[in-house]
């Protein structure tokens, strides 16, 4: 049961964005750059992970060398129905995110299959068919700009940061921002990176003992996906402690030739979470992270005077983000689950 009232204060909040920038470092390594003690930070760490305030969980959705097809599906509901409409889509594994949001749409799903066809099927078979389901739209993701794995809370000095990352912050505008080519992920590997999916800080001996695997297979696998970025972890607090409680998405259309410039420009901005090319009305999408609702206007028309090539054609805020990341989520953005984002599983089964 989550308490009432929280005890997260500045010094978790820093503890949370060291793990946004290195995940897997050790309590040992951590101490010296948040001035305090490896067991502090532990203790700190279990707290929050045991109130569902703070995670880190492990993704990896390749299907060899392809990336995933995305899509972001808008679900109009019956009256009365979009609570359990909800409730059926945080269950599938293939639903990576669920919000209720403002606008035209009851509900905003982020989805995440193999292939197209296995895309259809369970926009055919299993979403069009739960009850109180009226009508979706759906616009496929093109291109990944940004992230949400990306995004960090403000907690740390540079120096802090650069002590983590062990670079420079010149070394953020080079080609080096280009990383490793993306290492394939083979069936082999799934095992080990859903096992990861709810507590990517378990150690080499757990997932050795899960999996069945050597706990040198498991160094050995959990390197090559890391450094080509077939695996990427997402540390997260929820919304509600953060400082940065709400959450809102626009959509816009930006001219072909300079997609690449205005995406640039948006991740520039503080609140940027995710940036992402997609077909269908409108072609440009963002998700950001404000402090008040009444940034929303003022996020708007920064991304405006940035961008004078993009028209923002929609905007919408979220209610209830009720899962983020395979994370299932209370009204206050705590952890309750994870829903094991096992997506190569046939979709017609979760109906």
């Amino acid at each position: 049961m989550h308490a009432a009232i929280s005890a997260v204060d500045d010094t978790d909040r820093a503890l949370v964005h060291a793990l946004q920038l290195a995940p897997r470092a050790s309590w040992e390594r951590l101490g010296p750059v948040l001035g305090a003690r490896p067991d502090t930070l532990a203790r700190r760490w279990e707290r929050m992970t045991g109130a569902g305030e703070a995670w880190i969980s492990g993704l990896g959705l390749r299907t060899g060398n392809q990336s995933p097809c995305m899509a972001w599906v808008e679900v109009t509901c019956a009256a009365g129905t979009a609570p359990a409409v909800g409730a059926a889509l945080v269950g599938d594994p293939h639903t990576l995110g669920v919000q209720h949001t403002t606008g035209a749409r009851d509900l905003l799903a982020f989805v995440a299959v193999p292939n197209l066809h296995t895309l259809y099927r369970y926009l055919s078979f299993r979403v069009q068919r739960i009850p109180g389901v009226g009508a979706t739209r759906s616009s496929m993701v093109t291109a990944v700009h940004s992230a949400p794995d990306r995004w960090r809370l403000d907690q740390l000095s540079p120096l802090q940061i650069d002590q983590l990352t062990g670079r420079t912050r010149r070394s953020t505008s080079s080609a080096a921002l280009a990383g490793p080519a993306p290492s394939n992920m083979t069936e082999e590997d799934r095992p080990l990176v859903l096992a990861l999916a709810s507590d990517a800080r378990r150690s080499v001996a757990s997932l050795a003992r899960e999996t069945g695997m050597s706990e040198s297979t498991v160094r050995r696998r959990l390197g090559r996906l890391e450094a080509g970025q077939g695996l990427r972890y997402s540390c997260a607090m929820a919304s509600g402690v953060s400082g940065w409680p709400v959450s809102a998405t626009l959509w816009a259309e930006v001219p072909e030739h300079e997609v690449a410039d205005c995406a640039a420009a948006a991740i520039g901005l503080r609140e940027t979470r995710t940036c992402m090319s997609v077909s269908g009305p409108w072609n440009f999408m963002i998700s950001a992270r404000l402090r008040t609702i009444a940034e929303l206007a003022h996020y708007t028309s920064d991304l405006s005077r940035r961008l004078p090539a993009m028209r923002v054609t929609d905007s919408a805020v979220a209610l209830h983000v009720r899962k983020s990341e395979a994370q299932e989520l209370d009204q206050e953005g705590r952890r309750v689950r994870t829903v094991l984002p096992d997506i190569w599983t046939e979709p017609t089964r979760a109906a």
